[in-house]
């Protein structure tokens, strides 16, 4: 008895010099026991005990999360005791009936992260106005007469500065994004089949030579609600992605329609498809299946971040589905409750 009495004694010691906070429940949520922690960070203290503690953290968002059955989830907030220090706090049911709260301080990740956003839009802003100049004297003297070596170095100096103004213009909206993460996006009725026959025909004009059979299908009178410039980004990014990375002539499907549970926007090639191991990482920053490829055909490994983060903010889900010597096909979902009807002239 006396050494299970020493081992408790040590095991509640730990406890209570851990930095996080922990809190244990029973299965009606109701406070039994917290660490020192607890207090500094949620403001739960002993006079506490046996009371329910969405009752001790009144937030919206908090009870939303102890009543979400999906205990793999975590939320961040802020402290109820100090609204600078953020918390990210996890739920766990540790034995029949009880319920374990974690509290972890993460104020200072969360700082680094907005330093690293603040410093890649401000980089990417100074290095536009530059990039521009150089690119505008390098497109005029291609039109000069001049040696032909020189000519060939003046031509692959004007492609490697587009390639970094693209790379420029990505870091800028997916900085963008990021530093408004937290806000939701503006609700304007945007008419989504407008801008997409309009970026049919960029990607028409992309393709150029490649002669992509680019189709559009799409209900004209489907609109949605969200941000106009944000949509445009992530459905070109898609769309101008497909003509990039198939072969010539091969097929491309844009697809804008609703369907039972969503709105759903896709882009379908039958290009040669992605092998499984690369699917879950597509819409990782600077991922690329191909390097050397898509160095050559001037992407950024930008474009599927910022798709990625557009719909999250518009609440959607991406999905990507493909198979190798078959194609590929990319698509978004979007809740139905976005979904506004358009007035056709």
């Amino acid at each position: 008895k006396r050494r299970i009495a020493r081992l408790l004694q040590r095991f509640n010691k730990t406890l209570e010099t851990m930095p996080d906070a922990i809190v244990v429940m029973d299965g009606k949520k109701k406070i039994e026991w917290m660490n020192a922690a607890a207090k500094s960070l949620l403001g739960i203290s002993r006079k506490h005990n046996g009371m329910k503690i969405g009752q001790v953290i009144q937030d919206k968002r908090f009870e939303e999360f102890l009543d979400n059955d999906d205990l793999l989830m975590s939320l961040e907030m802020s402290s109820p005791v100090n609204n600078l220090v953020e918390l990210e706090i996890n739920l766990a049911r540790y034995d029949e009936g009880q319920f374990l709260l974690t509290a972890h301080d993460i104020s200072e990740v969360k700082k680094v992260e907005s330093i690293r956003r603040e410093f890649l839009a401000n980089v990417s802003h100074e290095l536009r106005t530059p990039l521009t100049v150089i690119s505008g004297y390098l497109e005029m003297l291609e039109n000069e007469e001049l040696p032909d070596a020189v000519k060939a170095g003046i031509s692959a100096s004007n492609r490697q500065a587009q390639r970094m103004q693209h790379l420029v213009s990505d870091l800028l909206m997916l900085s963008k994004i990021e530093l408004h993460s937290d806000n939701a996006p503006v609700e304007d009725i945007v008419n989504i089949p407008l801008m997409l026959a309009g970026l049919q025909s960029d990607s028409i004009r992309l393709s150029d030579t490649a002669n992509h059979r680019i189709e559009l299908q799409c209900d004209r009178r489907l609109g949605m609600r969200g941000s106009e410039a944000e949509l445009s980004s992530e459905f070109g990014n898609m769309i101008f992605n497909a003509v990039l990375h198939t072969p010539e002539s091969t097929k491309i499907v844009i697809r804008w329609q609703q369907t039972a549970s969503s709105l759903e926007f896709s882009v379908k090639d039958n290009g040669p498809g992605i092998e499984a191991k690369h699917l879950a990482h597509l819409t990782e920053r600077f991922y690329r299946v191909d390097k050397a490829r898509s160095r050559e055909r001037g992407g950024t490994g930008l474009g599927l971040s910022i798709v990625r983060h557009v719909v999250q903010r518009h609440l959607g889900e991406v999905k990507i589905v493909s198979e190798v010597g078959k194609g590929t096909t990319f698509s978004c979902e979007f809740p139905l409750e976005k979904a506004e009807e358009l007035q056709i002239d």
